[in-house]
């Protein structure tokens, strides 16, 4: 987890995060149409060509209950995440994930707030793509494995390997992910609070994605771009009893070489000891072809 310091920045955090993103955003060259059909929080069994990068770049906003059980009121937290994604061969490619939070916590024996902002857990996931069938059109069936590790860059280091699989599939207007995501988490840091998944405990990630073509009904190899409805059911269980069950409805367009999407997210279902309760969040995000 990031490091915390009460009511200033982190300058040498902040400055990585600058040139990571800057790095993502610079120098990119060549790239192919990718109808990707991802929506935000669950993954797709789709990936760019060979030689070519997506870049993904996301803004979330989540508000948070209180959690006795780490002495905390309210927490408010802002994640802006640069994601590179580089097509290594065909059906096999490269993500990493840079990042960067604010976050403002009110611990309940202080009538102030603990405000800290740093560069959060890198992740790098290898995604292989096993089984693709096309029947035809921009009909489609694909599955893919993922895996990786999260790396704790701030206070101690660690590592928390992943691994998951996802199913994709699309006919005609509708879209479909299914995503099952394993993170062996090796301990966090104390004192620190967990938003979820980054505990002492294991974490298990549960994903459903519908994606509703809306523009164009009729979507052929000459149209440029379409606009979707999305809906998710995201479900998080961890090794220490806790669940969390969050429904995401959205709004998502595609072109060509780049896209915009915005999400928002509520929960459902929610049994928690160990940590807060998410209360509401809103997403927003761009990807880029190159």
């Amino acid at each position: 987890m990031k490091s915390e310091t009460q009511h200033h920045r982190q300058p040498g955090g902040v400055r990585a995060a600058a040139v990571v993103a800057g790095a993502l955003g610079a120098g990119l060259i060549g790239g192919v149409e990718v109808k990707a059909q991802e929506a935000m929080y669950t993954a797709a069994a789709t990936m760019p060509s060979p030689g070519v990068y997506v870049l993904r770049q996301q803004y979330h906003w989540f508000s948070y209950s209180s959690s006795p059980s780490e002495g905390t009121d309210r927490a408010q937290r802002l994640e802006v995440k640069s994601s590179l994604q580089y097509g290594l061969v065909k059906d096999l490619s490269l993500t990493l994930d840079v990042p960067v939070e604010y976050t403002s916590v009110k611990y309940a024996n202080r009538q102030d707030t603990d405000d800290s902002v740093g560069v959060d857990d890198l992740d790098l996931t290898l995604k292989w793509r096993f089984y693709q069938n096309d029947p035809g059109g921009i009909d489609t069936i694909r599955i893919a494995l993922l895996g990786g590790a999260r790396l704790r860059t701030e206070g101690r280091f660690s590592t928390d390997p992943h691994v998951g699989i996802v199913y994709t599939q699309v006919h005609d207007i509708h879209g479909f992910n299914a995503e099952a995501h394993y993170t062996f988490n090796t301990g966090s840091d104390p004192g620190t609070p967990n938003f979820g998944g980054k505990g002492d405990s294991d974490a298990l990630n549960l994903n459903l994605a519908y994606v509703l073509r809306v523009f164009p009904i009729t979507f052929t190899p000459e149209s440029k771009s379409a606009w979707y409805v999305t809906a998710e059911l995201n479900h998080l269980y961890e090794a220490n009893g806790d669940h969390e069950l969050k429904f995401s409805p959205g709004l998502m367009y595609e072109g060509r070489r780049w896209g915009f999407e915005i999400m928002g997210q509520i929960p459902v279902y929610t049994r928690l000891n160990h940590r807060a309760r998410q209360t509401f969040g809103i997403g927003i995000g761009w990807r880029y072809i190159f």
